[in-house]
C-alpha cells in the first residue's frame, strides 16, 4: 500500500509548497530586475536561493531525517554567508530611503518657512489633486 507524503507529512509539505511558492516568484522578480538593471537583483537572489534551500531540506525530510539534517548542516554555513550579505543590502537601501524621505521633507519645510507667498502658493497649488471639470463629470457619471 503506497502512502503520499502529502498524507504522512502534511506540515512539511505545506511548508515545501510555501518555499516553492517563494522560489518560483522571486525567480520571475530576479528576471524582471535583471533587465531593468536594478541593483536590488541580488537581495532577491538571495531570497530565492533560501527558499530553494529551504525546499530542497524539506523534500529530504520526507525521505531521510539522518541525511537532512546533515545537508541541513552544510546548508547552514551558507544561510549565514547569504543573510550577512542581504543585510548588507537591507541597510543600504533603508538609508538610501531614509535619505531621499528627509531630503524631501527638508525642501517641503523651507518652501512652507520661505517669505514669498507666492512661492509657497505655487508648490501648495502643485500637491493639490487637479478638480473634475463638469464635462468630465458627467461623462464618468454617465450610466
Amino acid at each position: 500500500m503506497r502512502v503520499s507524503p502529502f498524507d504522512t507529512h502534511m506540515r512539511i509539505m505545506s511548508a515545501f509548497n510555501a518555499a516553492l511558492l517563494i522560489y518560483a516568484t522571486t525567480s520571475v522578480a530576479e528576471v524582471i530586475l535583471r533587465t531593468r538593471k536594478s541593483v536590488h537583483q541580488r537581495l532577491v537572489g538571495n531570497i530565492r536561493l533560501f527558499a530553494s534551500a529551504l525546499a530542497a531540506i524539506l523534500l529530504l525530510v520526507t525521505l531521510s531525517l539522518i541525511v537532512s539534517c546533515i545537508i541541513s548542516v552544510l546548508w547552514t554555513c551558507l544561510f549565514v554567508k547569504l543573510a550577512y550579505e542581504s543585510c548588507q543590502d537591507l541597510c543600504q537601501l533603508l538609508s538610501q530611503t531614509t535619505n531621499k524621505v528627509l531630503g524631501m521633507l527638508k525642501k517641503l519645510i523651507a518652501a512652507v518657512r520661505s517669505p514669498k507667498r507666492n512661492q509657497t502658493s505655487r508648490i501648495w497649488r502643485s500637491l493639490q489633486v487637479p478638480r473634475q471639470t463638469d464635462s468630465v463629470k458627467s461623462l464618468t457619471c454617465c450610466s
